[in-house]
């Protein structure tokens, strides 16, 4: 099984910070490629904006499961990097698509999925919303790869079945993609008991 994390977009709207703010100990995107490995996946990390300091952030999870690759041309959109990241997935694998910027997924929430999917393509569904990541069949590899850049996923998966996981755990909907939202999961971290996050600089 294998896990492509997309961390190569602009993040404009968390003025470029988003993935390597501190969580847990580590950084948002580290934390990603961590709970990846962990679920035993083969994990292929596309970097784009900010990819020498992600590379960096990422360092000390080097290991063989592990591939970082840098999509040059990320500023056309997640699709160029879906497609990048697609070159380096084995041909023979169901694989997950995942993003970068969803702290609250761990290791559990990969196995679950794959616990529960009975079709090609499937994704979780937290109270109607569906979420991330995607599991996907190995023969959408091609399928991606013969994509123009533009593409999106919701736009492509809208051509086959998906099979819509029922889940009680809104990790599979939360992304940060503002600084708000990083501040929200920080006091949301500090009232449930755990060890407080450090502050923005």
């Amino acid at each position: 099984m294998q896990n492509l994390i997309l961390a190569a977009g602009l993040g404009m709207r968390s003025k470029g910070k988003k993935l390597l703010l501190p969580y847990k100990g580590t950084t948002i995107v580290a934390h990603a490629v961590e709970q990846s490995l962990q679920a035993g996946l083969g994990t292929v990390l596309v970097t784009g904006f900010k990819a020498d300091q992600v590379k960096q952030a990422v360092a000390h999870l080097a290991c063989p499961q592990l591939q970082i690759v840098h999509n040059e041309h990320y500023r056309k959109g997640q699709g160029s990097s879906t497609i990048c990241g697609a070159s380096y997935l084995g041909h023979d694998s169901p694989f997950f698509i995942s993003l970068a910027d969803m702290p609250l997924i761990e290791s559990r929430h990969y196995l679950y999925l794959i616990e529960q999917t009975s079709a090609p393509v499937s994704r979780p569904s937290y109270k109607g919303k569906l979420g991330h990541p995607v599991l996907l069949e190995a023969s959408f590899l091609a399928i991606i790869r013969s994509q123009k850049s533009s593409f999106t996923m919701r736009g492509l998966l809208q051509d086959y079945p998906v099979q819509a996981i029922e889940v009680a755990d809104e990790a599979y909907v939360t992304d940060i993609d503002t600084l708000d939202a990083y501040h929200h999961l920080v006091e949301s971290s500090q009232s449930s008991g755990q060890p407080p996050l450090p502050p923005l600089e």
